[in-house]
C-alpha cells in the first residue's frame, strides 16, 4: 500500500512538472510568433511611416496599397485609413479610390463592413447600410461615388449601378443602371477583364 502511495505522488509530481514545461513552450512559441509578426516585412513600423508620407506627399499608389493590407491586418485600426482615402481622391485627385471614401465612410458611420463573396447579392447587403444614414451623410457618400463615376472609377461605377437599379438610397432608375452597366462593360474590355 506504502508503494502505491508513493507511486501515485511521483505520477502526479511528474504530471505538474509535464504541465509546467507544456505551458513555458507554448508560451515560448506564442511570442516567438509575436516577434515575426512585429519583424514581417509589410507590418513593420518604419514602412508603414515612409507609407503614409509617401501618400501624403505624392499620392503613391503602391504606398496607399500597403496601407491598406496594413489596416486589413488591423482590424481595430481600420478607420485610420480614411485620412489617407480622402488624401488620394482631394488631394492627388486619384478618383479611382473615392469608393474607398465611400466604403470607409460607410462603415465609420453603420458599422458595416463589406464582405463581398463575389456576388451582387453580398453587395447589396451591403449597400442597403445607407438606409441608416441621415440624409447629409447620404447625400456626401454619393457625392464620392458621382466623383468616381465622373472620372470613370469601375469600383464607384458599379455602387451606382445597384443603388439605381434596387433603389437604394435614391430614386430608382432603371434606365441610369443600365447605362452605368454599359459603362462597366466598356472599362472591363478596356482593362481586359472577364464579364
Amino acid at each position: 500500500m506504502k508503494l502505491l502511495n508513493i507511486l501515485t505522488i511521483t505520477f502526479f509530481i511528474l504530471l505538474i512538472i509535464s504541465c509546467n514545461k507544456e505551458k513555458q513552450i507554448e508560451k515560448s512559441i506564442t511570442d516567438s510568433n509575436k516577434e515575426k509578426f512585429k519583424k514581417s516585412e509589410y507590418f513593420d513600423e518604419d514602412r508603414i511611416k515612409d507609407d503614409k508620407y509617401n501618400v501624403k506627399t505624392n499620392g503613391s499608389d503602391a504606398s496607399y496599397g500597403e496601407l491598406e493590407l496594413y489596416y486589413k491586418h488591423n482590424n481595430s485600426k481600420k478607420e485610420d485609413m480614411l485620412p489617407y482615402s480622402l488624401m488620394m481622391v482631394e488631394k492627388h485627385k486619384k478618383f479611382k479610390y473615392a469608393s474607398d471614401v465611400f466604403e470607409h465612410f460607410l462603415d465609420l458611420y453603420t458599422d458595416a463592413e463589406l464582405n463581398y463573396n463575389g456576388t451582387n447579392n453580398s453587395l447589396i447587403l451591403y449597400l442597403n447600410n445607407i438606409k441608416k444614414l441621415n440624409s447629409d451623410q447620404k447625400n456626401y457618400l454619393l457625392y464620392y461615388l458621382k466623383l468616381g463615376v465622373k472620372n470613370r472609377s469601375m469600383s464607384s461605377i458599379r455602387y451606382m449601378e445597384i443603388l439605381n437599379r434596387q433603389g437604394i438610397g435614391v430614386t430608382k432608375n432603371i434606365q441610369k443602371a443600365d447605362s452605368l452597366n454599359i459603362i462597366l462593360n466598356e472599362l472591363k474590355k478596356e482593362n481586359h477583364m472577364n464579364n
